[in-house]
């Protein structure tokens, strides 16, 4: 339950109705295919392609990293640089703790602004406010917001790795300043690293991400230096992952609980055989076959119920144990509680009918000469 709901907030926070495309690095292969397709990676020109695509998209982001050199503030923090559209928050549910994101106005006129991670500003002291300057090269960049703590930060593996927004600075995407017109497709100039495309609705997803498929296909001549990431399959194949996870855990537990209530069994058969006298005497004082099979029932449930609540204790203790030492994420349900308790009280009903039966057809004079 706790693999499947960090899984489920990375993917949340990804947003479902995002589709991500990533520029992949070049290997030596890739190298050669972009040389001899002259494919560019991502650029304007596919933003540009992708606008007009469908009617299901509404807004495209984008944003690419930058090296940056050691901020000039008396402290030597190098922070993730990022350039990025002016919707870039919007899209991946950033919070703005105090002033604003960057505007498609600081975009447009290249204004010398940008917008600080929350422990990034933390660093900077009251540089790292809004109204400061910070330097950055040659050239001075005014604060105009700071964001939220991003309690997630990093993390993750493979396709849903996310990135860590508190020690990031934000800057204007300067190259949406170049228009359709004057974009020259014969260049590298300005490679993207990532574009992201929002969706109306979570059912023209899948869709919308077929086209994009098609549309990249052609705009990089067959050449596969991008990956196109659609969080909501992902989360589809998690889900589908979990279930047979699920099954698994399910077949496993209906094994131990098999032989639990095998052994049960095997001891109310050897207590039957134990007290066959004590059966003798109930049934010579008046009790009925039902008394006896009530009694051994009751023993039978009890001998569970303790072992259930057992069980259920030394279960929160395991997981305080890994969760402290292996720092996995563990998540407690009332259900994987409740259903557990709840079926080994049910197996040591169903474990301990044979035995009582049996009881309650001994006969009494032959069970009170048993000694």
């Amino acid at each position: 339950e706790g693999a499947k709901q960090e899984v489920l907030q990375k993917l949340e926070r990804l947003g479902l109705k995002n589709i991500y495309i990533k520029q992949l690095a070049l290997t030596s292969e890739l190298k050669k295919q972009v040389e001899e397709k002259k494919s560019y990676g991502l650029t304007l020109y596919d933003i540009n392609r992708l606008k007009i695509l469908s009617p299901a998209i509404s807004r495209i982001g984008a944003m690419r990293k930058v090296l940056l050199m050691p901020v000039a503030t008396g402290v030597n923090i190098v922070p993730n640089g990022i350039e990025c559209s002016e919707n870039y928050d919007e899209l991946l549910g950033l919070q703005i703790n105090s002033g604003r994101f960057i505007s498609v106005r600081d975009i447009e006129e290249r204004n010398l602004v940008c917008v600080l991670g929350s422990s990034l500003s933390s660093k900077l002291g009251k540089q790292g406010t809004v109204g400061s300057f910070i330097r950055i090269y040659d050239q001075l960049y005014r604060v105009v917001g700071v964001l939220s703590r991003n309690d997630e930060g990093s993390g993750g593996q493979g396709k849903i790795r996310t990135e860590n927004f508190n020690d990031t600075l934000f800057l204007p995407l300067n190259i949406l300043k170049i228009s359709a017109a004057t974009f020259n497709p014969n260049t590298s100039d300005f490679p993207l690293t990532q574009v992201i495309v929002e969706v109306n609705k979570k059912d023209q997803v899948e869709t919308v991400a077929k086209l994009i498929s098609r549309t990249l296909e052609i705009t990089h001549n067959n050449v596969q230096d991008y990956s196109i990431i659609v969080p909501l399959e992902l989360l589809s194949q998690s889900l589908a992952t979990q279930r047979t996870f699920n099954l698994v855990l399910a077949v496993i537990g209906g094994i131990s609980l098999l032989v639990g209530g095998i052994g049960i069994m095997n001891i109310m058969l050897a207590t039957v055989t134990e007290r066959k006298h004590e059966i003798g005497i109930r049934r010579a004082v008046g009790a009925t076959q039902n008394n006896i099979v009530s009694q051994f029932l009751t023993e039978s449930f009890m001998l569970t119920l303790c072992g259930g609540l057992l069980g259920l204790v030394a279960g929160l203790v395991c997981i305080s144990v890994i969760e402290s030492l292996a720092g996995w994420p563990i998540r407690i349900t009332f259900l994987s509680m409740f259903l557990p308790f709840v079926l080994a009280c049910i197996t040591g009903i169903l474990s301990g009918i044979y035995p009582a039966i049996n009881a309650a057809r001994i006969d009494p004079i032959l069970a009170l000469r048993a000694v």
